[in-house]
C-alpha cells in the first residue's frame, strides 16, 4: 500500500488542527502526564495485592487532559451500549444461565467481566479527577482524542480510521466543548461528499465486523490479545486449534489470491515456533 493517500489525510488534519485548540482557560487544557500503556504487564503488586509500581514509562508524554483522556485499552469496553451509558451495569447471571451450553455461560461471563471492568474505572475516575471524567463524558473531547492519536500514530498500512476520525469531526462541527470554551465557530475546513461519508461508514463497519471475528477466534484459540498463553499446554492446544482454522479457511477460499494471502499472512502463526 502507498502511504500517499495517508499522507493527503494528515493534510486534511492539518487544516484542521487550528481550530481544535483548547482555549488556556477550559479546565481540559491542563497539563498532564499519562502512561502510554497502562495494561496489567506493567502494574506491579505485591502479596498482599498492593500496587507497588507502575513500569514501561518511555513512550510518556505531557499532553492537555482534553487531548489524553479515556479508559487505557486493556480496560475499555467502548462499542458495548452498556458500556458507552457508564452506568452500572446488570449483576445478576439469567435465570436460565444453568441451561445454557459452557459456550454461552463462557460468553455471558466474559460479558459482564469487561463491563464491570469498564465501569469500575470510569467510577474511580469519577471519584479521584472528575475533571478526566467529565472528558470522558464529553463526546467533542473524546473525538479530539481520538483524532489526535490516529494522526499522530506511525502508518501501518490503516488510514480508514485517520479518514473516519475526520469524517466523525465534519459531522459534529462545531466541536465546542461546553460553556467553558470561547472560541468562535468557523466554517469546516474539511469536507465530505455524501458518498464519500457513506463509503468511509461502510468500510468501518466491515472493518470491525473483521475485527470482531479476529477476536473471536482469538477465544477460540485461547490466546490473550497479544498472542500470548499461559503455559506449554495450551501453546500446543491452540497451535493445533489454529491450524485447523487455517486449513478449514484455506478450504473454502474462493481464489487462488486468497489462498495466496491466508498462506502467506495468517495471523495466527506461530513465526517462533522454530526458534
Amino acid at each position: 500500500m502507498s502511504p500517499s493517500y495517508h499522507a493527503q489525510l494528515l493534510s486534511e488534519y492539518l487544516k484542521l488542527a487550528p481550530h481544535l485548540e483548547i482555549p488556556s482557560t477550559h479546565r481540559f487544557s491542563r497539563p498532564v502526564l499519562r502512561h502510554p500503556d497502562l495494561s496489567p504487564n506493567n502494574i506491579l503488586v505485591n502479596s498482599s495485592s498492593d500496587i507497588v509500581g507502575i513500569i514501561d514509562w518511555q513512550n510518556a508524554v505531557i499532553l492537555p487532559l482534553g487531548l489524553c483522556a479515556g479508559i487505557p485499552d486493556h480496560f475499555q469496553n467502548w462499542g458495548d451500549h452498556v458500556s458507552e451509558t457508564l452506568k452500572k451495569p446488570v449483576l445478576q447471571l439469567p435465570e436460565n444461565f444453568d441451561k445454557l451450553s459452557q459456550d454461552e455461560q463462557d460468553s455471558i461471563r466474559e460479558t459482564m467481566r469487561k463491563r464491570l471492568v469498564h465501569f469500575y474505572y470510569a467510577a474511580l475516575t469519577m471519584k479521584h479527577m472528575p475533571d478526566h471524567f467529565d472528558a470522558l463524558r464529553n463526546e467533542n473531547a473524546m473525538l479530539r482524542v481520538k483524532l489526535f492519536s490516529c494522526a499522530g500514530a506511525p502508518w501501518e498500512g490503516d488510514s480508514l480510521s485517520l479518514k473516519y476520525a475526520l469524517l466523525q469531526v465534519h459531522q459534529n462541527w462545531p466541536t465546542s466543548l461546553g460553556r467553558d470554551d470561547t472560541t468562535e465557530s468557523a466554517p469546516c475546513p474539511v469536507q465530505f461528499t455524501e458518498e464519500e461519508s457513506r463509503q468511509c461508514v461502510d468500510k468501518r463497519e466491515q472493518e470491525q465486523e473483521k475485527l470482531q471475528e479476529l477476536s473471536e477466534m482469538k477465544d477460540v484459540i485461547g490466546i490473550d490479545a497479544l498472542g500470548w498463553v499461559p503455559d506449554d499446554e495450551q501453546l500446543e492446544k491452540s497451535k493445533r486449534i489454529a491450524e485447523a482454522i487455517k486449513e478449514g479457511l484455506l478450504a473454502h477460499s474462493e481464489n487462488e489470491m486468497e489462498r495466496a494471502a491466508l498462506s502467506a499472512h495468517f495471523p495466527f502463526d506461530d513465526h517462533d515456533e522454530d526458534a
